[in-house]
């Protein structure tokens, strides 16, 4: 009796999984041709970034420099006033790029600076990005703790360290790709 149960159990539970592999929703691939110009990634939603090669990233007056509470990336008011002058300085003068310098005070250590460090410059970057600067004129740098701007051990100077940077460069002109005399690249 026991083999006849162990039986039927067996059959009804293979019966039950081939229902539930023949019932699972199939996967469509759509074709090239499927997909609307509107849907299609282009340069700017990849999210491109200025190159960091090339010619140095200097200090340049017209932009400021802004700030961040204690271990956070959160946008402050003021740091918000900050993006928007620089975004404006940045749209009146299309020639240049920028780099968004991350940094940290001395405190935590030197992976969760650099982490952060990022995060606060991206998070400028987006917000560049949101106010109509061109991603493909901004590139990120975290620097951590390593570019400390004083050296007392109190939370004034680590103010001080809780910023982003920006340095700026004028955009170098990309090397036109050479033609045949046929017309051909």
């Amino acid at each position: 009796m026991r083999s006849i149960k162990d039986l039927f159990t067996f059959s009804l539970t293979v019966l039950l999984t081939a229902t539930f592999i023949s019932c699972a929703k199939k996967a469509t691939v759509k074709k090239a041709s499927d997909v609307t110009p509107e849907l299609a990634a282009t340069p700017e939603q990849e999210d491109v970034e200025a190159s960091l090669r090339g010619k140095d990233f200097s200090d340049l007056s017209g932009l400021q420099v802004v700030y961040f509470d204690l271990d956070s990336s959160s946008l402050r008011d003021d740091t918000r006033t900050a993006i928007e002058a620089n975004a404006q300085f940045l749209q009146a003068h299309p020639a240049l790029e920028v780099r968004l310098d991350g940094h940290c005070d001395e405190r935590g250590t030197t992976a969760y600076n650099l982490a952060l460090g990022q995060r606060r410059s991206a998070a400028v970057r987006s917000y560049l990005k949101s106010l109509g600067v061109s991603g493909k004129r901004m590139a990120t740098l975290s620097w951590g703790e390593e570019k400390s701007t004083c050296s007392t051990p109190d939370e004034a100077c680590w103010a001080k360290d809780r910023r982003v940077e920006f340095k700026s460069r004028v955009k170098e002109e990309q090397p036109k790709a050479k033609t045949t005399a046929n017309g051909s690249k």
